[in-house]
């Protein structure tokens, strides 16, 4: 476990970094000079006491940031947002093929800015390194910090679409060739994904557009466009999840219908080959009854004309199959 805290002073005439540790950082908070981002990347009690105790944050909303929010949601608390925001995460604990998103919840106010999260995202690291480098991002505001991790985090969705699109054109391609139970797997799979991706999606959407449009004191006047560009993305990465969903139904209608037709080709020839054996089987049969009187019983080439008949039968009937089509 590791709580990371980047502190700047925004009095000077420059922002400069503030070196903090958490014991520190009462004392940082009170400064109405220095504004905070406090990194934490766990649920043990130094992340909730640091929650609970620091920032005297209610238990319950501590829990709801440590429990696994399958959608994102906004809160105002008036004082400062809470935000649950998914993202693609480098980790994958179900490590089953598909698709999942985790949850970042960050808790945004006047003068700090908290990440709390359970699996790693690249869009928080590169955010942090780029605030340690310069300073004055977030002398800015925390606002604009939250702003640039979300932001990458919906950009993140975009290489992922790419590789939908392309898993979705080698199933396509698998469905006209020779279709496997595997094949059938992957495309529930796929649907599996984009479905979580949808719900994500819309709950998102909705999120960043409360935020562009939001009133609150929390989020300035000059960063709400920012939202609005994000809430762009957003849609694009739901436009295209649209056109996936489409794409995979008509996947799986076409693995079934090619299904059905290898099925009936099957059938055909059974058919064929049982229809052909029909007559020869009832010429068997009829000669092999236990009578002493059958007509040509005791001919002496009985045996080839029989066999001569039904190889005659036998190529007539699949002439005429063949002329009529059926095979």
């Amino acid at each position: 476990m590791s709580t990371r805290i980047l502190a700047v002073r925004t009095t000077g005439d420059e922002p400069t970094r503030v070196p903090c540790t958490v014991e520190q950082l009462p004392a940082l908070l009170a400064d109405p000079g220095v504004l905070v981002w406090v990194d934490l990347d766990s649920q043990g009690a130094e992340s909730q006491r640091i929650l609970e105790e620091i920032f005297h944050f209610h238990p319950l909303l501590v829990e709801d940031a440590f429990a696994d929010a399958s959608t994102p949601k906004l809160e105002d608390f008036g004082d400062y947002l809470y935000l649950i925001v998914h993202g693609v995460s480098d980790d994958d604990p179900e490590d089953d093929g598909e698709v999942h998103t985790a949850d970042l919840d960050l808790f945004i106010g006047e003068r700090f800015l908290i990440t709390h999260y359970r699996l790693h995202f690249k869009a928080v690291d590169r955010t942090r390194a780029m605030v340690a480098d310069d300073p004055s991002l977030l002398a800015r505001g925390p606002a604009i910090v939250a702003h640039r991790i979300v932001d990458q985090l919906v950009d993140e969705f975009l290489p992922l679409m790419e590789k939908l699109d392309q898993e979705i054109d080698a199933i396509e391609e698998a469905i006209l060739g020779t279709s496997t139970p595997t094949l059938l797997e992957r495309i529930f799979r796929m649907k599996h994904s984009l479905n979580r991706i949808r719900r994500v999606g819309m709950h998102q959407k909705s999120l960043l557009l409360a935020l562009a449009e939001s009133r609150s004191k929390i989020i300035p006047g000059e960063v709400r466009p920012f939202f609005r560009d994000v809430y762009d993305h957003m849609q694009r990465v739901t436009d295209l999840n649209e056109a996936y969903r489409d794409l995979t139904g008509g996947s799986l209608d076409a693995y079934l219908s090619m299904q059905s037709h290898r099925l009936n080709e099957i059938m055909r020839v059974l058919t064929v080959f049982s229809t052909v054996m029909l007559p020869l089987t009832f010429i068997t049969g009829l000669y092999g009854m236990n009578f002493d009187h059958i007509p040509y019983l005791h001919f002496e080439y009985g045996f080839e004309l029989a066999i001569a008949i039904m190889v005659s039968i036998a190529v007539g009937m699949v002439l005429f199959f063949r002329r009529r089509g059926w095979i």
